[in-house]
């Protein structure tokens, strides 16, 4: 029984889609804030952790990232 790991999203990532590199910045910070305070992910509450899973920023912004685009 494998595990599907998540796919990590960057700020360049976002960027590569087409999002303003402040709108990048902005969507990476909210996600940050979502996983410490909402999933309680203690690991993200630090300023030199640049990627988030995929899946929050699909949850939080109500976009598809595909797997392919990343």
């Amino acid at each position: 029984m494998e595990k599907e790991l998540d796919v990590m999203v960057s700020r360049s990532d976002l960027i590569e889609i087409g999002f303003k590199p402040t709108q990048a910045s902005n969507m990476l910070k909210k996600s940050k804030e979502y996983l410490v305070k909402v999933e309680g992910v203690s690991f993200y509450d630090n300023r030199q952790i640049n990627v988030v899973p995929a899946r929050i920023i699909e949850k939080l912004f109500h976009i598809q990232i595909s797997k392919r685009e990343v």
